[in-house]
């Protein structure tokens, strides 16, 4: 279903995008990851070549307009299409301030890593997409722009937007083929929530692992690969019908049983 495509991945070095970009490369996908860690960068993608060997790595900074110009037109140049987009650079500095103790600084810099890079992004993959006529989008909110925790305020408000933004740019483009979805994932075991645990206690630890766990119906976090399995899913042509819709995958949050 994949086979020969051309998709970009944002974030594509760990977690949900590395686990994406992974079970799209099986498939036979020629995967551009994009993030701003070489390092990163190249490790995953000596993953990636061992089944799809014509995927690249491309540094970039999703807050910045020329990183993502030039990602999508070398991706372009390098395979002369662009049949997907995958929006997820995450941001492992959010802070969680109360809102009188919030930096404007701060502020200015989480609604552009949550949101405007989001936007940067589609705005240069339409831009291809429109004269192929075909293409399909999934950017990552998060469980957060629904529950809207006290002391995640911008953080919610920047996924949330990303929401908003995926509806009505999916409403606008439908017409030309062209597909748009958001995924909004709970906890997973990804580097960013592993950065979090490394910082605590074995006695912090445990006791928000056990938060974590009952949190939601499963009991359990859950692995990144079964947020990709949801990716993959509304990127393919099984989902040919399905736009302007944001997809839940969060173990059931807000319905566990006691």
């Amino acid at each position: 279903m994949f086979e020969e495509k051309v998709g970009i991945i944002t974030g594509g070095t760990s977690g949900i995008g590395l686990a994406t970009a992974e079970l799209l490369a099986k498939e036979g996908m020629y995967v551009v990851i994009a993030s701003r860690s070489v390092e990163k960068g190249e490790k995953a993608l000596s993953t990636l070549r061992k089944w799809s060997p014509k995927s690249i790595f491309i540094k970039t900074d999703v807050t910045n307009n020329q990183d993502v110009k030039h990602l999508v037109s070398q991706t372009y140049s390098t395979f002369g299409k662009i049949d997907i987009g995958f929006n997820n650079a995450a941001n492992a500095e959010a802070s969680s301030y109360a809102t009188d103790q919030f930096k404007e600084e701060d502020f200015d810099h989480l609604i552009n890593v949550t949101l405007k890079s989001v936007w940067l992004c589609m705005k240069y993959q339409l831009q291809v997409m429109t004269k192929q006529n075909s293409g399909v989008i999934v950017n990552t909110s998060s469980i957060d722009a629904l529950l809207c925790s006290a002391g995640t305020g911008v953080y919610a408000a920047g996924k949330s937007g990303i929401i908003a933004l995926t509806k009505s740019v999916a409403q606008e483009y439908g017409h030309q083929n062209i597909r748009i979805n958001s995924l909004c994932p709970g906890a997973f075991r990804t580097s960013m929530l592993e950065e979090k645990f490394s910082t605590l206690s074995s006695e912090e630890k445990l006791k928000l692992n056990e938060s974590y766990q009952k949190l939601n119906a499963l009991g359990r976090i859950g692995d990144p690969f079964e947020a990709a399995k949801a990716v993959k899913w509304l990127l393919s042509d099984d989902a040919s019908f399905v736009t302007g819709q944001n997809i839940i995958v969060d173990g059931g949050i807000g319905f566990r049983f006691e």
